[in-house]
């Protein structure tokens, strides 16, 4: 059979179309095997730094030597037609193997680098020394007996600390801190002790100088008013009622300190604790307590700083909820120790 002239041109366009066809299926599926088209298999995560500098073809070789993506020729020619290797950041990543390119550059443009590995430790308000060692040694790799060693024995430098103390009891400032896990005790010690400084350093102390108090001894207050109430509307009383005690020479009988020479956290003291020969004891010794009775927070150290005005000389629990009731005559107060006992909480 001969083929007319048209027919002789409808097989070469078919020949030549069948041609490209192949070319174009050839290279997809070359494309395909590259990870330019195709869909992720996702294993497992490894750890992968991309350096300071390095170029889209640098981490196109990192990412196919951890495993993230098959090719890096695969990776060039996808960043080629797409863009987005300027976006990607230096740094440590956590990424699938078995990626595509378009899934491994997502992954890395969403993600972002890892920031530094930190512990992360909360000290509430009103602990002792020994208590934010306990919670040190539970949250981080570092020694409890190592940081209470430096702040007892005042191994690190406060500005706050009078010449006459060896224990950093008080001045360091309770909060929440994250800590990078290459930090040393010391280092946390000094990061607490400065947070205090600069928290006294954010006050106005114009009243405590006027009747002949330092600023450790604000600090002192604070941690007698962190100990005695919960209820924040309450501190600048409560300051007031040591004020007041203070300024007419009269014991301040504040159970907490008690508690602090015992070393113990209980809800009652027998008579006998009571009456322990203690400078905490502030029964019988009259004035403040020879350290802070612990950290106090910032609601405490403002109410020391600045205590409600008020002639109140007593306060005592005054509902199941730890209100107290303020007065100021001691019939005011055996009053109102009665209605407290008369509760059953």
């Amino acid at each position: 059979m001969t083929l007319t002239k048209r027919g002789r041109s409808l097989v070469a366009l078919g020949l030549v179309g069948a041609f490209f066809g192949t070319v174009a299926l050839g290279a997809f599926i070359w494309l395909h095997s590259i990870g330019v088209y195709g869909s992720s298999d996702p294993g497992r995560e490894v750890a992968v730094t991309i350096p300071e500098g390095a170029n889209a073809e640098e981490v196109g070789t990192i990412l196919v030597d951890s495993g993230v993506i098959s090719s890096g020729l695969g990776w060039r020619i996808y960043l080629f037609r797409h863009g987005g290797s300027e976006d990607i950041q230096a740094g440590d990543y956590m990424l699938r193997t078995g990626l595509v390119p378009e899934d491994a550059l997502a992954e890395i443009l969403e993600e972002g680098p890892a920031g530094p590995e930190v512990w992360r430790v909360t000290f509430p308000e009103g602990l002792w020394l020994t208590e934010m060692a306990a919670r040190l040694e539970e949250g981080t790799d570092l020694s409890g007996a190592k940081f209470l060693r430096l702040v007892e024995g005042a191994k690190v430098p406060s500005s706050l600390l009078p010449e006459d103390v060896d224990t950093l009891e008080g001045l360091l400032f309770p909060s929440t801190y994250e800590f990078l896990k290459d930090a040393t005790e010391r280092d946390v010690v000094l990061r607490m002790v400065e947070q205090m400084e600069e928290q006294l350093a954010d006050l106005d102390l114009s009243m405590a100088g006027k009747v002949n108090l330092t600023e450790y001894d604000i600090v002192t207050i604070a941690s007698m008013i962190e100990a005695e109430t919960r209820v924040d509307e309450e501190r600048p009383k409560v300051a007031r009622v040591i004020y007041n005690r203070l300024s007419q020479g009269i014991a301040l009988g504040i159970d907490a300190t008690f508690l602090y020479a015992l070393g113990e956290r209980k809800d009652s003291l027998t008579a006998s604790e009571l009456a322990i020969d203690s400078p905490y004891n502030l029964r019988q010794n009259v004035g403040l307590p020879p350290t802070p009775i612990g950290a106090p927070g910032a609601a405490s150290l403002q109410a020391a700083a600045d205590p409600a005005q008020g002639d109140w000389l007593y306060y005592v629990l005054a509902d199941c909820e730890g209100n107290h009731a303020f007065s100021s005559s001691n019939s005011e107060f055996l009053q109102d120790k009665r209605a407290y006992q008369a509760l059953e909480c």
